[in-house]
């Protein structure tokens, strides 16, 4: 029986999927304030795992989990706290069982 719990733990863990989306932020006009901005309007945002904003591009990079948020919601949040235009660029799937097996 608890072969078969740990079985299940593990591939749950397994079929998890996390995205990474990169959004451009359009309307940033410094290189400090700007992006942490952008960085504290996902903070504490339930199913966001990471945001890292570059100012040179005006990209934010962010990490979350599809099954509790969706890309759009993380757009209209960034936007709707700090008035700068957001837009999807593109999305790149990231599960542990596509790294363990190599797949992208």
């Amino acid at each position: 029986m608890s072969r078969l719990i740990i079985l299940l733990f593990y591939m749950t863990v397994l079929s998890a999927k996390e995205v990474t989306s990169i959004y451009l932020v359009d309307g940033m006009m410094c290189g400090a304030n700007c992006p942490a901005k952008v960085e504290q309007a996902l903070k504490g945002i339930d199913g966001v795992k990471t945001c890292f904003v570059d100012f040179n591009s005006k990209k934010a990079t962010v990490t979350y989990d599809n099954s509790i948020i969706d890309k759009n919601t993380i757009a209209k949040t960034i936007s709707n706290k700090t008035y700068f235009k957001v837009t999807d660029t593109e999305e790149k799937p990231r599960s542990f069982f596509n790294w363990l097996f190599g797949r992208s």
